[in-house]
């Protein structure tokens, strides 16, 4: 069969960055100037399931139902565990390709384990690994059919870089290790990719995610805690090479295929500026504190976070927080100052929907128990009201939008995955936790996670001869498009988005 394509996808591959080094990337540099499309933009919220799950179902999150943030506090992962791949399964865009007769050959999908039947082979890696030291960990592997293990020598077990914070003195060695698990996982891939017989390629790199989240301020002059030049300066140029080699090594093997890379989202400097919505809730009305000597112990859950963010000491913490499941999560309410908050007397809270990292989004949710169905809609207008308010009173604009959920996507799972208001900062602020103290303030958590998902992301064709119809891409665009390039009638089948390619 024609219409051979092969699609490389690299998490939190960022657009500007691939300008700022293309002098330093002859293949990715070759992609830009002769590729049709470039730019395409995120699922709400830019983060790693959402737009995964969006790329192969082209699907908004509101249909697809798959969100997670990543929870330090959360080692089990126990969130993840209750994300139904089900909803996924039989409608990604290779279950849809299969069925019209092509070879698919699909390795390492993100999120999507234990691997399902597929017209040719899926290799999937599970997503609960085991942490081996402070460094790495291990997956299983599985497989569908079962003899392709045999077939391609694929290992039971693969080796992975840990995602959390090893410590300062052992940053460089983690990131140098995870050189050699990227080579690692590019070997295996390109093994599969040269041998079994597929119409349709795939394979997903995470780790530079990874390393952009721990290495950031390391490369960016322009970030407050950027230490100066240090071995670590050129750490995230050196993936970016890895990566533009690795592209090389794929498209050189063969030059007359077409090929898509792309990713979820780019990245960026996490904000440093907080601003503090329960407490801004709190002074408003909504939010009620409980407990005596509150403001106390608020102080020292303060000083005890800027202590660990001083001395770069996240790992040896949640090393500790981790022993037990009680100390999680008291720790975990220490952290948010959800202990100080009376949830079933309060009728708005800041949600934990974004998580409790420094992120520039977040959302409202509100206790339908204490408000009627009448008074809901008002009280939703009162805080999108209040919230904007916000920028009257500052010096500089602090909130970018606030939205209903309904207003930023219609969907079955909309009530399930999104809180009642959901917003955005700009770009120089962050979600901060704290109570009984100024609305502005720091983060927390930088030094150890400096950096943050940018509301940007790239894709990239080569040979495929196509007119693009929309420069407007988006993620959900990507799986109509996939089957637009077979020849599929993507209109008989339920997406979000649409194909960027003109009609031939």
């Amino acid at each position: 069969m024609e219409n051979k394509l092969a699609i490389i996808g690299i998490d939190s591959l960022d657009p500007n960055l691939l300008l700022n080094y293309k002098k330093d990337l002859p293949n990715f540099s070759k992609l830009m100037d002769s590729s049709h499309t470039f730019l395409s933009k995120p699922v709400f919220p830019a983060d790693t399931i959402p737009c995964w799950a969006s790329i192969y179902t082209g699907l908004n999150p509101a249909n697809h139902g798959l969100l997670y943030i990543y929870d330090i506090f959360d080692p089990n992962l126990s969130d993840l565990k209750k994300l139904n791949i089900d909803l996924i399964k039989g409608r990604a865009f290779w279950d849809f390709v299969g069925m019209e007769g092509y070879k698919t050959t699909i390795l390492f999908p993100q999120l999507m384990y234990p691997p399902w039947k597929v017209n040719g082979i899926m290799i999937s890696k599970s997503n609960f690994d085991v942490r081996l030291d402070w460094m790495k960990t291990e997956s299983e592997v599985k497989y569908s059919p079962e003899d392709a293990q045999k077939d391609y020598d694929i290992p039971k077990k693969i080796k992975n870089l840990w995602g959390g914070f090893p410590g300062e003195k052992n940053l460089y060695n983690w990131a140098e290790l995870g050189k050699t698990i990227l080579k690692q996982d590019e070997d295996l891939a390109m093994n599969i990719y040269q041998k079994s017989k597929w119409d349709l390629f795939f394979v997903y790199f995470n780790i530079l995610d990874l390393i952009q989240h721990r290495t950031w301020r390391y490369s960016d002059i322009n970030d407050p805690t950027y230490p100066g030049n240090t071995k670590m300066q050129k750490i995230i140029l050196d993936y970016y090479i890895l990566f533009d080699a690795l592209i090389g090594r794929f498209m050189d093997s063969n030059p007359d295929l077409s090929f898509m890379i792309l990713s979820d989202h780019g990245h960026k400097m996490r904000p440093i500026k907080t601003i503090n919505i329960n407490e801004y809730l709190r002074k408003l009305g909504y939010v009620v504190i409980k407990g005596k000597n509150k403001k106390i112990l608020n102080n020292i859950r303060k000083i005890s976070l800027n202590v660990l963010n001083k001395l770069n000491i996240e790992h040896i913490a949640i090393k500790i927080v981790t022993l037990s499941p009680k100390i999680t999560q008291l720790s975990k309410s220490a952290y948010s100052s959800s202990g100080y908050v009376e949830a079933d007397q309060s009728i708005a809270t800041l949600s934990h929907f974004a998580g409790i990292k420094s992120y520039s989004y977040g959302g409202i949710e509100i206790n339908r128990d204490l408000i009627s169905d009448q008074e809901y809609d008002k009280v939703r207008h009162q805080l999108i009201d209040e919230l904007i308010k916000l920028n009257e009173t500052s010096e500089e604009p602090i909130i970018r939008c606030v939205k209903k959920r309904e207003e930023v996507y219609e969907g079955k799972y909309i009530d399930r995955i999104f809180p009642d208001l959901v917003f955005d900062l700009e770009t120089e602020y962050c979600v901060g936790w704290d109570l009984f103290t100024d609305l502005l303030g720091k983060s927390y958590d930088h030094n150890v996670a400096s950096g943050g998902h940018a509301n940007r992301a790239v894709l990239l064709t080569k040979n495929i001869n196509r007119d693009i119809s929309d420069r407007n891409i988006s993620l959900i665009d990507v799986a109509p498009s996939i089957l637009d390039h077979y020849g599929i009638n993507s209109r008989k089948i339920e997406f979000d988005g649409k194909s960027i390619f003109k009609s031939n």
